[in-house]
């Protein structure tokens, strides 16, 4: 056979998969040995019946083998000649304790470094690994860490003497728990005989190979023990998996019976698709089908409506098209919404006449994807961004595991193109990158927007994006409203898509900035899952490169009793670590209060500077360990430290001064005062620091009619709040100005049917921001009293006073607010009005009766309230 591949074309990884010339390319390989040796010590057969070997593999399709021994050069020519690559072992005693023998040590790193020299540099060589399967005991008792600076030291020696080559270490499920991450891709031994299980281990596998490469570095079946027919399907369930959920390739253990090892050939097993004869067994017509590349689609899969929105992103959104179009699925439709661009966008449009293109003024990402929802015409709506590109296979493997998960919406990973500038690279390993966050190895807390999702009718039937969200956090909204509706989100590990980001330092700012805005906008609409910095709390693990460098505690690890747990799970947690408060714009805003009050005590100035040289350590920290790799230029990791610091800044400022610019009573309650009702039932009471209503209603109605109205009221009035969350102890939150919230609660007692006696009361809540500056002054006033400076007094009791004022002026305005809305919703519900109210009203009844008092009260600002008033 001729030569089917240059001399100078080497594999190299891409994201999650390696490529060939560009072009994706997955190992379709088979571990080769070891043989008896021959006469030159080789652990391999004979010139001509390896020629033979390598001849019936590429029949096979096989495209790669693994070796256990350096080969000779002789092994990768031969292997060349079919189109085959050499995957090759680095031998050494690893299954010793070997930091308790320094010259074993030292010949490891000589054998990795000579294989490197000898063979790194030649295009017939995959990669090497340079260790294979330590003991899960040997590793806990000579520490992990250890071990693993151990193996990164052979990963570099590799590298030294060959700096194309890919390199990496093969893990097994014992040792899930030990990774390097200086390894170009992941490689994993896994012997998993149910299909579903293993296809849920390679999604637990993807989110700890992140966004390198996932290759299974041994799969086999003994068919001694199972029989034949067993291993063909077995291998042939093996394929499918790996093809599903994204793995860049897998090595079947083994090619043929044949096996030498321990000084003996093994004839106990039977693991290879051919015989010690080489005759083939029916696993080996399974391969050869399902490596051919005539991927087989499942006819019942969903069509698919894929929509793009834009705004001027005419720079990406051609490559972004043609990708799209060169989706390989049978039943689908790609949806152009153009949201006001006045860039080229229009004319690369054109260019795409299979495209439905939809031109709308300006509204905001929210709105555009609702648009895109409507116009669609399949039953599942599938986003992705203008500065995105997908894979062939993208739309396949979506759909593939939302059936298969039977879930309503899903989201796969989005990795940064190896094509983008070093800029780029900076930003993706620096923090505030779109992710996912994982409730466990397949069902997700959250999928970003640029690769997601949804069963069409479920997204309509939600009400879709919520339009208030222009530029982010629509995707965060809509994926939280479809956990607290019942519905699971699922992932997708295979379905990937490069999403470029931000190419300059300038632009990465405007985006954070941009992100923090949305966070406001999501506190309101969400305060339950944020906390009291107002960052989201999730429940699930956040994976991708928005996990990159976040301040983790230590994970936890289930070694089983004596260590002997076969596997070995890595338990990932959201709990950071104490230190990540030093990263935060609150631990800056601090630093400077301390920096005020170093002006009563010059030694507090220190302490200042200590807590900005904290920050800066763990920026310069974060900047090391960036994911990188060597070949950065000088400049790379200062950018990455500046960014780290710069980002937590730009993205709470604007955060906090968003929330407290919207953050507001409505200026008008008198807008929520109703008619005048002569019902002495009827009573609102308002007093220091709370209001308290009561009816006395004889027709069956209660606390929910009244909190239905109330509730539709605040929203059409103005009032931001927590309308929804069912694990609090209150009923409604409303949040009031930057002084003051209020809670309400509701009860209503059974004095006998149809008699019902219902009870409100709204209680008055200072602010975070507000106890804040109470803390502030007061600590102002002990120091310059202590300090005996009169001057430092005096600004501190003009600030107390200030703010006395501006909370009793906050307390006043929020309860009579407040009074006048309890009233208007008692009215409008039917709590004050004659026995004849329809008692079975229901929330959506109450919407034309909401809307109607919401115009009648538009129209007129002299209304007196339901009922009597009073205030002291």
């Amino acid at each position: 056979m001729s030569t089917l591949l240059g001399t100078d074309q080497r594999i190299r990884c891409a994201g999650k998969y390696f490529t060939l010339d560009d072009q994706r390319w997955a190992v379709q390989g088979f571990s080769y040995g070891p043989f008896p040796p021959r006469s030159d010590g080789q652990f391999l057969p004979e010139l001509n019946d390896l020629r033979r070997d390598l001849q019936h593999i590429a029949s096979l399709n096989g495209n790669c083998i693994r070796v256990y021994h350096p080969p000779s050069r002789e092994l990768l020519d031969e292997a060349l000649r079919y189109g085959i690559r050499v995957f090759v072992d680095v031998p050494w005693e690893k299954h010793r304790c070997f930091f308790e023998d320094w010259e074993g040590r030292r010949n490891a790193l000589e054998v990795a470094g000579n294989l490197a020299r000898d063979l790194g540099n030649h295009p017939g060589l995959f990669a090497i690994s340079v260790g294979n399967e330590i003991p899960a005991d040997i590793i806990r008792f000579q520490s992990r860490h250890k071990v693993a600076q151990f193996v990164t030291q052979l990963l570099d020696t590799v590298k030294q003497e060959a700096p194309d080559c890919l390199t990496t270490y093969v893990s097994y499920p014992t040792t899930e728990f030990f990774q390097v991450s200086e390894c170009d891709f992941v490689t994993l031994n896994v012997y998993l005989d149910d299909e579903a299980k293993l296809g849920a281990y390679i999604d637990r596998l993807q989110h700890i190979a992140g966004n390198r490469p996932l290759l299974l570095g041994e799969y086999g079946s003994d068919c001694l023990r199972g029989g034949e027919q067993q291993q063909a399907e077995r291998l042939e369930a093996m394929v499918r998996q790996c093809d599903n959920h994204g793995v860049s390739g897998a090595f079947v253990f083994a090619y043929t019976d044949e096996w030498f090892t321990g000084g003996k050939l093994i004839d106990d097993w039977q693991f290879g698709v051919t015989r010690a004869d080489r005759s083939e067994k029916p696993a080996a017509h399974v391969l050869r089908q399902k490596w051919s590349g005539q991927e087989e689609i499942d006819p019942e899969l969903p069509g698919v409506s894929v929509v793009v929105c834009s705004y001027n992103g005419g720079t990406t959104l051609e490559e972004c098209l043609h990708s799209l179009m060169a989706l390989e699925y049978p039943d689908y439709e790609v949806i152009l919404v153009d949201d006001g661009s006045t860039d080229n966008s229009r004319a690369i449009a054109e260019q795409f006449p299979q495209i439905n293109y939809y031109y709308q003024a300006n509204k905001g990402l929210s709105v555009a994807r609702n648009v895109g929802a409507e116009i669609a015409t399949k039953d599942v709506v599938a986003y992705t961004d203008s500065d995105c590109v997908v894979t062939s296979d993208w739309l396949r493997k979506l759909m593939t595991a939302m059936r298969a998960q039977n879930v309503q919406a899903i989201g796969g990973p989005n990795i940064t193109p190896p094509s983008d500038g070093w800029v780029a690279k900076c930003v993706a390993a620096s923090p505030g990158n779109p992710s996912h966050v994982m409730l466990n190895d397949q069902l997700a807390e959250h999928v970003p927007g640029c690769n997601m999702a949804f069963q069409r009718a479920a997204l309509l039937n939600m009400g879709g994006f919520d339009p208030q969200f222009r530029q982010a956090g629509d995707d965060v909204d809509i994926c939280w409203r479809f956990l607290d509706s019942g519905m699971q989100i699922g992932y997708a590990s295979g379905a990937m898509v490069w999403h470029k980001r931000r190419s300059t330092v300038k632009a990465y700012g405007k985006q954070q900035s941009g992100y923090g805005r949305s966070e406001a906008l999501v506190i309101f609409k969400h305060p339950q899952r944020c906390d009291l910095l107002g960052q989201a709390i999730w429940k699930g693990i956040i994976y991708g490169d928005g996990a990159v460098g976040l301040p983790l505690a230590s994970d936890l690890i289930y070694h089983g009793q004596f260590g002997n747990g076969l596997f070995q799970l890595v338990y990932r947690h959201n709990r950071y670590a104490p230190w990540s408060i030093a990263m935060s714009l609150a631990w800056h805003l601090v630093a400077l209060y301390v920096l005020l009050l170093a002006l009563l005590f010059p030694p507090l100035a220190l302490v200042a500077i200590a807590m900005e040289l904290a920050t800066v350590v763990l920026c310069v920290r974060s900047a090391i360990s960036a994911p990188l790799g060597k070949s950065a230029p000088w400049w790379c990791r200062p950018l990455v430290a500046y960014l780290y610091w710069v980002q937590p800044i730009l993205r709470g400022w604007h955060r906090t001064t968003h929330l407290l610019k919207i953050r507001k009573v409505p200026r008008h309650p008198v807008s929520f005062r109703a008619p005048q009702v002569e019902n002495e039932r009827t009573l609102c009471k308002v007093e220091k620091s709370s209001c308290y209503a009561h009816w006395d209603n004889r027709s069956g109605r209660g606390r929910t009619e009244m909190l239905h109205a109330l509730v539709n009221l605040a929203k059409r009035g103005g009032w931001k709040g927590d309308f929804e969350n069912a694990w609090a102890d209150w009923d409604v939150k409303l949040l009031g100005d930057l002084w003051h919230h209020i809670t309400v609660r509701t009860a209503t007692e059974e004095l006998g049917w149809p008699r019902r006696f219902t009870r409100a009361r709204c209680d008055l809540r200072k602010t975070q921001l507000s106890q804040v500056i109470a803390v502030a002054i007061a600590i102002w006033l002990i120091c310059a009293a202590i300090s005996m400076q009169y001057w430092a007094m005096g600004a501190g009791l003009v600030a107390a006073a200030t703010y006395w004022l501006a909370t009793q002026r906050s307390r006043r305005m929020c309860l009579s607010a407040v009074a006048s809305l309890v009233t208007a919703a008692g009215d409008v519900s039917g709590l004050s009005a004659d026995d004849d109210f329809d008692t079975k009203a229901s929330k959506a009844d109450l919407e034309p009766v909401v809307e109607s008092w919401v115009r009648l009260e538009a129209s007129s600002h002299e209304r007196s309230p339901a009922g009597k008033v009073v205030v002291s």
